[in-house]
């Protein structure tokens, strides 16, 4: 099993560009911590606007750990800065690798 912490925000207008940027730099001081598995940014395919990222983490404590760094505080204080006022979500999972015929189980 894994930890998987979805983020789907929607930016201010005229700020998708930076917002895209600053997920982008998450995504990639990510991929340098410890417990880290894999992840993507994530990018609107209909006319939303909606932008995000995932990230699938060892244990929830990997993903904390990183999300308590300065840097890590820093990106997300200026992200917050660009998305919309109430067009954050944070979602956490516990991911379940599907095993074929043992998934489910």
């Amino acid at each position: 099993m894994a930890y998987v912490r979805v983020s789907i925000m929607q930016s201010k207008p005229g700020q998708e560009a930076r917002a895209r940027e600053l997920i982008a730099q998450l995504v990639e001081y990510y991929e340098q911590q410890p417990g880290y598995v894999r992840g993507y940014r994530l990018d609107h395919m209909d006319s939303s606007g909606r932008l995000g990222r995932i990230g699938v983490w060892v244990s929830e404590q990997d993903a904390n750990h990183a999300a308590q760094t300065p840097h890590d505080l820093a990106l997300r204080s200026e992200l917050n800065l660009v998305v919309a006022e109430g067009g954050h979500q944070e979602y956490s999972f516990e991911g379940i690798e599907s095993l074929g015929a043992k998934f489910g189980g």
